[in-house]
């Protein structure tokens, strides 16, 4: 399946406006300094994949790393004027980093899924401004090619290489491969 670009509708209202009406709306909206703009509706692939890694961050947790892991999260990476809040499609919070209330901080780990609309030329982009607003790590994750980037300390962008996702600002956190992306074949 190809993934191409399409024309989204940019919204444009205030900070508090967007915060009242769209923060919870699903699919989700993300806000950067007063223009709104839809993310793709979830489709077969990118449902697959974000549950596979909710369910293995979930099991992480479980397993004694605690902190907080959800899907699709309205999360606030705000610096100063620049006003953004972003929608991951799979965010985890080490202990201590969600903040408190109803929006959420910067997390550990933002996970973004490739989805019919978005283009590969600005999802790397969308990483890397995770990255320069406190997330740890971020992986892109492409469901057509099987494929995971991971834009962390030591990495930028680079294609993951081995069979196991891992991540060190999630010690002890592992993924297979085949386990990620065995959905899809089902």
């Amino acid at each position: 399946m190809s993934v191409e670009a399409t024309s989204a509708a940019v919204l444009r209202m205030t900070e508090e406006e967007f915060l009242a009406r769209y923060a919870d709306e699903r699919p989700s909206y993300e806000f950067v300094n007063g223009e709104v703009t839809q993310k793709p509706m979830t489709k077969r692939s990118h449902f697959l994949v974000a549950g596979e890694i909710a369910a293995a961050l979930r099991a992480y947790r479980r397993a004694g790393a605690r902190g907080l892991s959800g899907e699709d999260p309205t999360v606030n990476i705000s610096a100063g004027g620049d006003r953004r809040y972003r929608a991951p499609d799979v965010a985890y919070w080490s202990p201590g980093k969600a903040g408190h209330g109803e929006i959420l901080g910067p997390p550990t780990l933002a996970v973004e899924i490739l989805s019919p609309g978005q283009t590969l030329s600005t999802m790397p982009a969308k990483c890397r401004e995770y990255r320069s607003r406190g997330v740890e790590a971020c992986w892109l994750v492409n469901p057509y090619r099987r494929t995971v980037e991971v834009f962390d300390e030591a990495r930028d962008g680079e294609p993951l290489t081995g069979d196991l996702l891992e991540c060190p600002a999630l010690p002890g956190f592992q993924l297979p491969l085949a386990e990620l992306f065995a959905p899809l074949d089902e």
